[in-house]
């Protein structure tokens, strides 16, 4: 697998699987977007990979992610991967959920799954020679969204729908 040179987004890169991801990626030298919303988190990979661009962003609003992937294919000149690994759980029983929870977290896990995906999609097929360099959108679900869990319930959910 040939990834020199891609040019990849990564959302919810602060976690333990973002982190993976990012080292992966960056040692096949790819270029890489890596955002999240804990800002110091993003420090302390900007320090362990210079080389890497971060961005402190929140998926919660879709004109605000409709103009952040505007602004990462003009920085990265064009975008060849996408891995949607932004997520969330609020665990609450199930007949205690909270409406904010509940529309937190859809929004989060599968609303900003699928507008990061189309947005990233669009300008994937606009790129030149794509026949030829191909592209990818890699969405993280869980294995939650299969076998569940209790206490989890809008969580299982979304990462069922995800998958």
């Amino acid at each position: 697998m040939n990834l020199k040179n891609k040019k990849i987004l990564i959302t919810g890169a602060t976690g333990g699987i973002g982190n993976s991801l990012i080292e992966k990626f960056n040692n096949f030298g790819s270029s890489i977007v890596a955002t999240g919303t804990n800002e110091e988190k993003l420090k302390n990979l900007k320090s362990k990979y210079p080389n890497i661009t971060v961005e402190k962003f929140k998926l919660d609003d879709h004109s605000k992610i409709e103009d952040f992937i505007e602004t990462i294919n003009s920085k990265l000149d064009g975008l060849d991967i996408l891995v949607n690994n932004a997520g969330n759980n609020r665990p609450e029983h199930f007949t205690k959920v909270k409406t904010e929870n509940m529309e937190y977290l859809t929004n989060l896990n599968m609303k900003a799954a699928f507008n990061v995906a189309q947005l990233c999609s669009q300008k994937m097929v606009k790129a030149k020679n794509r026949k030829k360099i191909g592209g990818s959108i890699i969405h993280m679900s869980s294995q939650l969204g299969k076998v569940g869990c209790e206490g989890r319930n809008v969580y299982n959910m979304n990462k069922f729908g995800v998958a």
